[in-house]
């Protein structure tokens, strides 16, 4: 039974870094995937069970504050504001937001039966904010429970941060925390990197994204499963070792085409699958290059489709195919420059007429699978119980996290409240899912 929650805001502290940025990176460029990125935030919640007598409440605040101004030292855009939708003004005045909060419910609560929307409020802004391009780029909220544990809340604007940009971001905070350098947890490469090889367009500036993700009245769940129970369905003779990824959103896919064409049959399906192109460029970057590097290719279920195209293997099959071809023909054109920046926009301007056409049931899915943050987020006080994301309004969203034992894989699954209701009925879903399970294998207080 989901039970309701109170978080009563206690404090807010601008964090600034702890050594001033020098003038000649005061004017940090935006790269031409940054300019294309929605305005939203990247969020992520961090659970920590109570260990009082280690480091009272108190004590981890100031670890989290003094930390995080050492590490907008190193990532020190996020400290500033967007100008124009072409660079960031980083007079360091601006800094992050540190929210501090006091939750009145042992953390129990929520980690027993996890409710996706109440978990917004534990974060210090929503998501879904246009202050992710006007305001600041980055906010922590520190929840503390009655019990003693911790869910820490960050949100960083996607307009200078992916879901690999906010791993090494939080890498690097809480080894500045551990070990009082940010450089002990993560080696990160120059800042501009990415506007250097893919720099901004000026006819992009101050103009709003091509891409704008659809909001109407939805429902977010999570469920969790195995997917060593799905891979085995998965293989072909085209395919004989899916990934979990794959399998994982071709049963997803799957599952949700079948139910929305209960309530409109006849239509297109098309998934989206969010690729990170740092190490499939020309020039491969290294994975903790900071920024946006986020691509995708598209596979498709046609109109009246026969249930033998939807079997897993063959949308595995066909998955596996898509992203070879976008592999092949599209990454080859990111060499860097002009050429590849024009690239970037058609590519991001063909994504957006998909997504907002209506004229497909379009599902945009991205894996979190792999980033490493059960392991990396520790602060002083030990690994986290669990790594969330919270519920949000973009509808046909389809995200996949590694859950806490780093086999099963969560799966925060947003549709339309009516194409959710018809997905509950599906057998196959309710077979190889667990919907919304307690977090397990931990000691809660």
């Amino acid at each position: 039974m989901t039970i309701e929650f109170k978080v009563e805001v206690v404090a807010k502290e601008t964090i600034s870094p702890s050594s001033p940025t020098p003038d000649q990176l005061k004017n940090f460029k935006l790269s031409i995937f940054d300019q294309l990125s929605p305005i939203l935030y990247i969020s992520v919640l961090l659970f920590y069970t109570s260990d009082v007598s280690v480091s009272p409440p108190h004590h981890r605040s100031s670890r989290l504050k003094l930390s995080l101004s050492r590490a907008l030292a190193h990532f020190y855009p996020l400290a500033g504001r967007i100008r124009d939708n072409l660079h960031i003004d980083c007079d360091d005045g601006s800094g992050a937001e540190f929210v501090e909060a006091k939750v009145n419910c042992p953390l129990s609560h929520i980690l027993n039966c996890p409710c996706p929307a109440l978990l917004r409020k534990l974060l210090p802004i929503d998501t879904e904010s246009p202050e992710a391009s006007t305001g600041r780029l980055l906010l922590v909220q520190a929840n503390t429970f009655g019990c003693g544990g911790l869910a820490v809340g960050v949100c960083v604007s996607h307009k200078i941060a992916d879901a690999s940009t906010l791993s090494t971001f939080i890498k690097g905070w809480s080894a500045a925390a551990l070990h009082g350098e940010v450089n002990a947890g993560v080696e990160i490469p120059p800042l501009d990197t990415a506007s250097a090889q893919f720099p901004p367009l000026a006819e992009l500036a101050a103009t709003s994204t091509v891409v704008v993700l659809p909001k109407v009245r939805c429902t977010t769940r999570r469920y969790v499963l195995d997917p060593t129970e799905i891979t085995p369905l998965a293989a072909s003779e085209a395919v004989p070792e899916p990934t979990r990824v794959e399998a994982v959103a071709a049963l997803m896919w799957r599952c949700v085409a079948r139910a929305t064409r209960k309530n409109d049959p006849g239509r297109r399906s098309l998934l989206s699958q969010a690729v990170n192109l740092r190490g499939r460029l020309p020039k491969p970057l290294p994975e903790t290059t900071v920024g946006n590097f986020v691509g995708g290719f598209q596979v498709e279920i046609p109109p009246q489709a026969e249930e033998s195209e939807m079997e897993l293997k063959k949308l595995a099959s066909n998955m596996r195919e898509a992203k070879r071809e976008y592999f092949e023909n599209y990454t080859p054109r990111l060499s860097g420059g002009g050429v590849s920046c024009m690239a970037v926009v058609e590519a991001a301007t063909k994504f957006g007429m998909l997504i907002n056409s209506g004229a497909v049931d379009f599902y945009n899915c991205s894996s979190w699978c792999g980033l490493g943050l059960h392991d990396a987020a520790d602060f002083g006080w030990g690994r986290p119980a669990w790594v969330s994301l919270a519920g949000v309004e973009y509808k046909n969203s389809i995200v996949l996290v590694d859950a806490r034992d780093g086999d099963a894989v969560e799966v925060w699954l947003t549709l339309s409240d009516a194409d959710m209701d018809a997905l509950d009925a599906d057998e196959e879903l309710l077979r190889f899912t667990s919907l919304n399970p307690s977090v397990s294998g931990l000691s809660i207080p």
